[in-house]
């Protein structure tokens, strides 16, 4: 996804008005990452993305793992979360 998807013009151009933050999950303390996954998003599933409204935190879209996600799916996905937060 780091390499294909998130550099093509419709994601890239989505990622643009977004700030990301990373977890990751093979870290010195598994423990804690483990409760942070399961009180973010509820799953161990990964990847996870997760877009979050900044001033609100809510959740505005959520996708568990990386199922079959072109990059205009991927966009699609970013776009309506991108709506949800009235932008």
């Amino acid at each position: 996804m780091e390499q294909s998807v998130f550099p093509t013009p419709a994601v890239a151009a989505e990622l643009e008005s977004m700030i990301e933050a990373r977890l990751h999950n093979d870290g010195p303390t598994p423990e804690e990452v483990r409760r942070l996954e399961l009180e973010m998003v509820d799953s161990y599933a990964t990847p996870v993305y997760v877009v979050v409204d900044p001033a609100s935190g809510e959740q505005l879209g959520v996708q568990h793992g990386a199922r079959d996600f072109d990059a205009e799916g991927f966009a699609e996905f970013l776009r309506a979360a991108r709506e949800a937060a009235g932008d």
